[in-house]
């Protein structure tokens, strides 16, 4: 009984390959699965302080797209929408009054990322 229990916690493991290549301060935009099929997600890969961290792209505020490429300050992603900002490490709102964008528990190795869903 408890197998079955635990079996809904787990989570899929998805391993993104070349993110090496992602420069300090910038962020990436990947899409796992098929979103239009409401069977995958879209995902920003940033890189703050030497860590990949990776952020779910719908604002939690009005569903806008947080938008990749460089990070406000080199730290920060941006939601167009609203100019909302969250930190990619925790999904924390910088300055504003909303919820926190939902973050992915990630794990680098070597050159690739593997990501739980």
């Amino acid at each position: 009984m408890f197998g079955r229990l635990f079996d809904l916690f787990k989570r899929t493991k998805v391993r993104v390959q070349g993110v090496d290549k992602l420069p300090e301060g910038q962020s990436r935009r990947i899409t796992i699965g098929d979103p239009l099929a409401n069977a995958g997600v879209d995902i920003i890969l940033a890189r703050v302080d030497g860590q990949i961290h990776a952020v779910d792209n719908r604002c939690p505020h009005a569903g806008g797209f947080i938008q990749d490429g460089p990070l406000l300050e080199g730290k920060y992603l941006t939601c167009p929408l609203h100019q909302y900002h969250f930190d990619p490490k925790t999904g924390a709102p910088i300055n504003a009054a909303c919820r926190k964008a939902r973050v992915y528990k990630c794990r680098v190795e070597g050159s690739d990322v593997e990501i739980a869903i």
